[in-house]
């Protein structure tokens, strides 16, 4: 649901509760508020909690803020209050808030994924992870928001399916959902086939020399916990196949063909393997070259979404030197492209050993196990050789197994140029935290749910943006104001609930409609 569909979904209830235009709200009418933005519902009949404020018992903005933390995690993984519906709907809530950060949710968005070739792919990986860990920095105890760019591990979801329904109809509706296979019962015991070390494949099961694995499950259902992902799957062997050649892991220099699934590449989110999937923006088997082929997608994603970067996000003055007239990458011939790649190229550069691949090269078709299943997977070339020097014009040999250093290039919203090396993935990450465009990002969301004003973060200092901040109202310059005060703030408390209360206490959610006059 978009902020403006939900803000106007409550507006009967504030109407109900408030006055005319730019008023302050009641007591009862801020915890309609309140209660409505945290659960995603109305305030239900007969609620003690607002009993005890018409009686004036009880200050709004003290509910609000209680009401907020129901929704704490333990450390382990699951709610607190699990078998409270508030708390379920509170954590819920935020998590499909915190997934419309991404633009891809689905297996279907990930380069070359086939519901025939790859249909296992969706029951092991769980595509709104992204939207997870930041849900687990939100609610967990001790969390940080730090935490969604640089844990060492994975996130999991713990849901709880309505059984209810699910004998009713037969599966359950919440999302995720795994994929349904009727009468195929055999495919819900998630068995998987992998390619074999060495013959051919001929798609029969009782023949072949493929290896079997079963793989653990995604939950679906209610979102109830969100723990740190601890256990191991090890796969045997994957197949690379790029434009449809049988071409084996184990055969390929430096490649760890055999790994665990669940195993981050660092970084927290940008290095899990669904994230990297969903933005890789090549096919399976692609080996990155440091110049034509580089996961950037991925880069802008991580750009877009964690530091709400439009890019390009550096000036022509501070790329001049990296204009190369003869490069046989044609985005190196001139200033406006460079503009862009000379953020997204280097950042990427930090993934260069990262590659997509497929369990096998094909489904089974034949034998006793024709109920197997394959799937993507992103594994690693070992970093055998030293990284190229600076940004390279033209494609490197074997750049795919160099050390993955790379860089963190751009103008921060503050006017502040950003030029960081980093080593791997953990670099960037660790880099990204340590910005203040990632809090001021991060507040600026969280603000715009609350109270649908949309606030524009760009670098004010930069001489091309002249016209646009002369156009500014005093409105738009105190309300970026206002969003690099609760920024700054979580960078030093690493607390998303602190930042929420804050904006809830704030001369902004206190007016009717959102705004003083």
């Amino acid at each position: 649901m978009t902020v403006s569909k939900r803000i106007g979904t409550f507006l009967i209830v504030l109407v109900a509760t408030s006055s005319a235009f730019g008023q302050t709200l009641s007591e009862v009418g801020l915890f309609n508020r309140c209660y409505s933005h945290l659960t995603g519902k109305p305030v239900p009949l007969g609620n003690g909690t607002m009993a005890q404020i018409r009686a004036g018992k009880m200050r709004a903005l003290d509910a609000c803020n209680a009401l907020l933390d129901k929704a704490e995690l333990d450390p382990t993984g699951p709610l607190y209050n699990r078998n409270d519906g508030e708390a379920r709907s509170i954590l819920n809530n935020f998590y499909n808030f915190h997934r419309s950060w991404f633009s891809a949710n689905t297996v279907d968005q990930i380069q070359e994924y086939s519901a025939e070739l790859s249909r296992g792919t969706i029951d092991i990986y769980d595509t709104t992870e992204p939207g997870l860990a930041l849900t687990r920095a939100m609610f967990a105890r001790n969390a940080k928001y730090s935490d969604v760019l640089t844990l060492s591990t994975g996130v999991h979801a713990q849901r709880e399916e309505n059984m209810a329904v699910k004998n009713m109809i037969g599966w359950n509706v919440n999302f995720p959902g795994r994929l349904m296979y009727g009468n195929n019962g055999g495919f819900d015991q998630n068995l998987f086939n992998f390619r074999s070390y060495t013959g051919g494949f001929n798609g029969n099961s009782d023949t072949t020399n493929s290896m079997f694995v079963n793989l653990p499950k995604i939950e679906v259902g209610e979102l109830v916990g969100i723990r740190l992902t601890g256990e191991n799957a090890n796969i045997p062997n994957v197949s690379l196949h790029p434009l449809g050649d049988d071409k084996r892991g184990n055969d390929q220099p430096g490649l760890n063909y055999s790994f665990d699934l669940f195993k981050t590449f660092g970084g927290g989110v940008l290095g899990t393997p669904i994230y990297f999937m969903l933005n890789y923006g090549h096919g399976r088997g692609v080996e990155a070259n440091g110049s034509t082929k580089v996961p950037r997608r991925w880069s802008q994603t991580n750009m877009n979404s964690f530091l709400c970067a439009e890019l390009p996000a550096l000036r022509e003055s501070d790329i001049k030197q990296y204009v190369v007239g003869n490069s046989s990458a044609p985005f190196r011939n001139s200033a406006s492209c460079v503009m862009c790649h000379a953020t997204l190229d280097p950042m990427a550069y930090t993934a260069r050993n990262l590659v997509v691949a497929n369990s096998d090269y094909f489904v089974m078709s034949q034998g006793s196990r024709t109920n197997s299943k394959t799937a993507l997977h992103v594994t690693s070339y070992r970093p055998e050789f030293p990284s190229v020097g600076g940004w390279p014009s033209e494609p490197v040999a074997n750049f795919h197994r160099q050390t993955p250093t790379g860089r963190l290039f751009f103008r921060s919203m503050t006017g502040e140029l950003v030029d960081k090396p980093v080593s791997n993935i953990a670099g960037l990450g660790a880099a990204m935290t340590q910005t203040k465009d990632y809090y001021y990002c991060a507040a600026k969301r969280y603000f715009e749910f609350f109270t649908g004003i949309q606030v524009a973060l760009y670098d004010r200092t930069n001489p091309a943006n002249a016209e646009v901040n002369r156009k500014l109202s005093q409105e738009a310059m105190d309300d970026r104001k206002f969003i690099e005060s609760l920024g700054e703030e979580l960078q030093k408390t690493q607390s998303v609930r602190l930042l929420i209360k804050d904006i809830m206490a704030s001369k902004y959610y206190r007016s009717v409609n959102y705004r003083e006059k």
